[in-house]
């Protein structure tokens, strides 16, 4: 529990800070007086006045928050021009300021955390490099798909493109994506045999991707191994090669995958060889929940022990990184957009929707994975954020956007009782949302 707690403090903290700051930075630039910038909400346990803003630390580590002088609308109950010892200029207020100055103030956060996810995304595969399936042995063919069209076989292996020597699956899809449509010939190592096909790639609008319609093999080899998961209680660690589920022999990570699946809380004999040793333990796979498509995009529990497929690690280029970095971000984005869409036409079920306790839960799993799942789940917390406070309503950003472009196009202020009106409504539709939210998290994690 203190380790997911940690976890959920340390990706809220960083998400939420960086999307403060940018709403700071760009006051400031904007000439808006700040009266506070604070890391932490609630009472205040450090504070420094530097020029005319207070810097502190609050007591609650959960995020920050920036205080501007005439945030709020004039005459508005509660709501003084500024602290009473500050003397401001009135140009210096922020409801002062012309509309596209607070809307530049306003998107800043919601950007901010866009270009966090996006720098964690390049820096990471920078720092740490790709993880590649060794193996080029194909597992699957799909139907109907331009590989079985030209004959390919499950179990196959692809020695070369175009003349050009495969050591790693990546290098396959790098190689279509190249291509773009046209033939390839593909020297493919069938038992003792070699024999040599030709194939045009087809343009996979979901992926995005030219694709031949091939799935990789995966060997039975562990990768990473779960803190505190059944896998590790039992003995298994990194590198331990699957032998035997049952005394069912083993050839691929597929089939762990698929029967730990089935077997929620069914003991399950696995054999294993580790460093030329083998072993054997029973271990109990424990619910996870997984993605199920259908008619509908539902989450379900399946039974998981705690590890995942063996990956090498290859170091890419800064240029390589920006690349990859930005496709990573490009298809996250485009994936929760996605959800979204499925969710709002009825073709996701509830189940799929996560608030604070699943988030909380998803860093506390991320971490007993290791730093690097954590962090990527930081980026992916904060593409989210940056999503839901582009939402057209007050009190998110979005709504104060539409504000400010509402005033643009009219040439003139919105009237204080209809900001009061819209940000009550907006309240009102934000505790209702939250409320149904944390429902479903309670319902999720009791099921």
């Amino acid at each position: 529990m203190l380790l997911t707690f940690a976890a959920f403090f340390f990706v809220l903290s960083v998400v939420v800070f960086v999307h403060e700051f940018g709403h700071f930075v760009v006051a400031k630039l904007n000439r808006i007086y700040v009266v506070t910038f604070s890391f932490g909400f609630g009472p205040k346990l450090v504070r420094k006045k530097v020029g005319e803003t207070e810097y502190a630390i609050s007591a609650l580590p959960f995020g920050g928050y920036v205080k501007f002088a005439g945030e709020m609308a004039e005459g508005e109950r509660g709501a003084p021009e500024a602290p009473p010892e500050l003397d401001v200029p009135p140009a210096r207020m922020y409801r002062n300021k012309a509309p596209w100055q607070r809307m530049s103030v306003v998107l800043a956060g919601p950007v901010m955390n866009f270009a966090l996810a996006l720098f964690v995304f390049i820096f990471s595969l920078y720092v740490e490099g790709v993880d590649v399936n060794p193996s080029t042995a194909i597992q699957e063919i799909a139907k109907g798909s331009p590989a079985e069209t030209a004959g390919i076989k499950s179990g196959d292996v692809i020695l070369a493109i175009n003349g050009q020597r495969i050591a790693y699956w990546g290098q396959i899809e790098k190689a279509l994506a190249g291509r773009e449509g046209a033939k390839s010939r593909y020297t493919i190592l069938r038992g003792a045999d070699t024999v040599s096909v030709d194939i045009a790639p087809t343009y996979d609008a979901e992926s995005r991707a030219w694709r031949i319609g091939i799935i990789s093999y995966l060997s039975a080899r562990i990768g990473d191994v779960k803190k505190q998961s059944p896998a590790e209680r039992a003995g298994l660690r990194p590198g331990a090669t699957v032998l035997a589920i049952n005394d069912t022999t083993v050839t691929s990570f597929f089939d762990i995958e698929r029967r730990c699946a089935r077997r929620l809380g069914v003991p399950m004999k696995f054999t294993w060889e580790y460093r030329g040793v083998v072993r054997s333990a029973v271990i109990t796979p424990v619910a996870g929940e997984e993605a199920s498509e259908g008619k509908r995009l539902d989450v379900v529990k399946v039974g998981q022990i705690g590890v995942s497929p063996y990956y090498e690690r290859v170091r890419i280029t800064f240029g390589e990184a920006v690349v990859y970095g930005s496709r990573t971000f490009a298809g996250m984005f485009a994936a929760i957009i996605g959800f979204l869409g499925k969710l709002f036409s009825g073709h996701a079920t509830i189940r799929a929707i996560g608030g604070p306790l699943r988030v909380g839960i998803m860093a506390g799993d991320m971490i007993r994975w290791g730093f690097s799942y954590l962090i990527y789940f930081l980026a992916f917390f904060s593409l989210n954020l940056a999503i839901f406070n582009l939402l057209p309503i007050l009190p998110f950003d979005g709504g104060h956007f539409v504000l400010g472009l509402i005033e643009t196009v009219s040439r003139r202020p919105i009237g204080r009782r209809v900001q009061q009106v819209l940000m009550q409504a907006g309240f009102i539709l934000l505790i209702v949302l939250m409320v149904f939210i944390l429902s479903v998290d309670i319902f999720n994690i009791v099921r």
